[in-house]
């Protein structure tokens, strides 16, 4: 009795076997261990184009899962995919005319951790020469020029980060702690400079709002007006200048201006001043306000942004 279910589970299984499918791509793909193994597939015409299409894909697949990694990392990309390996490669004989052909690409997860690590090394040296430098005084202007320096930087490792966490085979970041470590550093520098920011006018929630984010996005701290910490200060004072006719297709028109003032409070001068304009028109006059004053704080945002940087790049 016992022969006879082993020899039927045998049958059983030779059948299932013979069964399955071979020709597909899942099928192949899962020859691969997907831990140690990031494989991709393809498909052309002809071997060679299905080979192409697979590694095509393989870097598509990347700058889907990783955004600005060709911007950032050309070159760690470029090494990576150069050591990626063509596994199978066959034909859909199910498809006769025209011919069609499969093809996978492979990369051993370790070894683009082991290329990936190099350019994270060389970054984490600039990073950890200025963050040194950067802790070195505690003064909150000084070393401000180091710490911009730090940004483009500190963007690429993170990038890199990214792409090694896709990559490798555990999807843990390379020295994650390091790493954190100076961005906490270029962070901390950032944030204690205070940024008081006073607006004025109709609308000012939206002014204020729109000019907060953007300080904030900076990495500053956008400080209320009685904070005593601030060494910086944003003044905005907003009008409306009139309301046109509704002569034109029928819109209430508002026209807004801005003057801004910004000042480092710690000795008393003004290191910048300007001003932005705007025009909307909407069916209700209190939305072409409210739409204006939105246009003027989205190009007053912008041009904050510029002068404080350029101006704690001098300090």
């Amino acid at each position: 009795m016992k022969k006879w279910l082993v020899l039927v589970s045998v049958a059983g299984l030779l059948s299932a076997c013979s069964g399955m499918n071979k020709n597909t791509v899942s099928y192949q793909m899962s020859k691969y261990d997907q831990q140690v193994y990031y494989v991709v597939a393809g498909e052309g015409a002809d071997k060679e184009a299905a080979v192409k299409d697979a590694l095509t894909n393989m870097r598509k697949n990347i700058v889907e899962n990783v955004p600005n990694v060709l911007q950032e990392v050309p070159a760690p990309v470029n090494d990576v995919l150069a050591n990626a390996k063509t596994g199978k490669v066959w034909r859909d004989k199910s498809v006769k005319n025209p011919k069609k052909y499969y093809a996978l690409a492979v990369l051993k997860r370790q070894t683009a951790e082991k290329i990936l690590q190099a350019p994270a090394n060389e970054l984490d040296a600039q990073l950890g020469a200025f963050a040194t430098q950067l802790q070195a005084n505690n003064d909150k202007f000084s070393g401000m020029r180091n710490a911009f320096a730090m940004q483009p930087l500190l963007v690429k490792r993170n990038v890199l980060q990214d792409l090694y966490i896709f990559l490798s085979e555990d999807h843990n970041g390379y020295e994650a702690a390091r790493f954190d470590g100076y961005k906490k550093i270029y962070q901390d520098r950032l944030a204690a400079i205070k940024v008081m920011t006073v607006v004025r006018g109709e609308e000012k929630i939206t002014l204020l709002t729109r000019i907060t984010d953007a300080i904030n996005q900076m990495g500053l701290s956008a400080a209320e007006p009685e904070d005593a910490q601030a060494v910086l200060s944003v003044e905005v004072d907003a009008k409306v200048d009139g309301y046109g006719s509704e002569r034109v297709k029928g819109l209430h028109w508002a026209a807004t201006s801005a003057a801004v003032s910004m000042r480092d409070l710690q000795n008393g001068t003004t290191f910048a001043r300007f001003n932005v304009n705007d025009r909307a028109g909407t069916n209700r006059q209190a939305d072409s306000v409210r739409k204006s004053m939105e246009g003027i704080g989205d190009k007053a945002s912008v041009e904050i942004v510029n002068r404080l940087t350029n101006y704690l790049k001098t300090k």
